[in-house]
């Protein structure tokens, strides 16, 4: 895989997040479409469309959501509306018009857990009510006997879900899915950022000479995962592995969220492509950081090895948490603080941590195409010199002594990665040996079975 310029992808993020930020992207919605569209300037997706009320699996598509206008009023003026963010009524609101007294309004209203002068991100799917989304000074204006008028012009329509997908083809018929969702209107970490990464990732991919098959799903977050799983299960047995991204435009070191087995390469091979990048990795269990797409690829009769990686400092979160149950407090500790708000917005995105990102997932991708099963042809040890494999131990002690015991791990029950790992060498040296090996005619290579992890 070749040399890139990773700086040079901030104009297609920087894009991409500038023209999508506002829009009213919510699960099956003309904005969400107007989303797919719009990354089909940078990558030749293809729509899938799945019709509302269909079922996949043990869920149903919910209709199309419809709105037109929404505020709350008095006598006097307009407390919210709609047309000043569309983050003031809650996502899938059903329709109402009338008045009500503060108290009932109130119950109602929602407003941000952390910070005070945010609107929430509230919504409701799958259960028909109506709400409003508030700062909280906007909030306590709110007079229990005074009357308010009540507005929220919407209306549900059949129509069809729309999933953007995109494959660069491969050698093999194995697949390597990139996951990321678009829905979560006026958001930008909290999902569009991802779909922007996964779009300038598949721009680099395009011109690669690549063993598997690259797909990126662009979806409306869970139900657009089901849906085209439910439609594509055919597709399943061929899905090595998945990788979900979101939040990495956070001012953060990347994190890895393990796979719901935890034990499979791909979790090993992202820690190494993360720590090529920065340093060091870190990883935590399987939904402790975010739960979005990769549990429906990790979900039963699916479970492809799915993670995912993100931008939290999990670090801070699981302190938070430890210090309010050391209070008695019980409580959902958010993965930052302007998650599920409107403040989550372009300026809190940090176009150099996403162009780092970019570069450790193509890092990531460059380790799964070269990772293979070496399998031995000679008998006897090597005569390392006859071959040009030996290894100077004045240059390169721990290869020197490596190369040793690496003869002894060539059955075809270990990948190249494992055997890195075992010898604690890099992988990219142990890849340069073995292909002298393979050069040589003393091993073959064999590609890595669905399933041996």
């Amino acid at each position: 895989m070749s040399k890139v310029n990773f700086n040079s992808l901030s104009a297609i993020v920087e894009d991409i997040l500038s023209s999508l930020a506002d829009l009213n992207r919510c699960i099956v919605g003309d904005e969400f479409e107007k989303s797919l569209e719009y990354l089909g300037r940078y990558i030749d997706l293809t729509i899938h469309r799945y019709k509302t009320g269909a079922e996949c699996w043990t869920w149903n598509i919910p209709p199309k959501w419809k709105i037109k206008d929404g505020y709350i009023k008095t006598s006097k003026s307009v407390l919210v509306s709609f047309k000043d963010c569309p983050l003031h009524v809650m996502g899938y609101s059903v329709p109402i018009h009338k008045n009500v007294k503060g108290e009932e309004l109130l119950e109602h209203i929602y407003v941000h857990k952390e910070i005070p002068h945010a609107i929430p991100y509230e919504f409701s799917y799958y259960e028909p009510k109506w709400g409003f989304c508030l700062t909280h000074e906007q909030r306590d204006k709110i007079e229990k006997n005074e009357i308010y008028e009540v507005v929220i012009d919407s209306e549900f329509i059949d129509d069809y879900l729309s999933v953007g997908e995109y494959t660069i083809k491969g050698k093999s018929d194995e697949h390597i899915f990139f996951l990321c969702h678009l829905d979560h209107p006026c958001q930008v970490n909290d999902g569009l950022i991802g779909g922007a990464v996964n779009t300038a990732l598949a721009t680099l991919l395009e011109n690669e000479d690549l063993y598997y098959n690259y797909t990126f799903l662009f979806v409306p977050e869970s139900i657009g995962s089901i849906a085209f799983l439910s439609h594509n299960e055919h597709l399943i047995p061929k899905i090595k592995y998945s990788i979900f991204v979101e939040m990495v435009g956070l001012d953060n070191p990347l994190v890895l969220q393990k796979s719901y087995n935890g034990n499979e390469l791909i979790n090993r091979y992202a820690l190494t492509a993360i720590a090529e990048l920065q340093g060091s990795s870190k990883s935590y269990p399987y939904l402790t950081v975010a739960g979005n797409d990769e549990k429906i690829f990790n979900a039963p009769g699916v479970n492809i090895p799915s993670i995912s990686i993100t931008r939290v400092n999990q670090d801070e979160r699981l302190k938070k948490k430890e210090e309010a149950l050391l209070e008695g407090r019980n409580e959902l500790v958010l993965p930052f603080s302007e998650y599920h708000s409107h403040l989550d917005n372009i300026d809190n995105a940090d176009l150099q941590r996403v162009d780092e990102t970019i570069e450790a997932l193509y890092n990531l991708c460059h380790i799964i195409e070269r990772d293979f099963m070496p399998v031995r042809k000679f008998k006897g040890p090597v005569f390392l010199s006859k071959y040009g494999l030996w290894v100077d131990w004045r240059k390169n002690l721990g290869m020197n002594e490596g190369v040793m015991w690496l003869m002894y791990l060539l059955e075809g029950d270990m990948t190249a990665f494992q055997i890195a790992e075992r010898l604690k060498l890099d992988f990219n040296e142990v890849v340069e040996l073995l292909d002298k090996f393979h050069d040589s005619g003393l091993i073959k290579r064999e590609r890595i079975p669905i399933g041996f992890d």
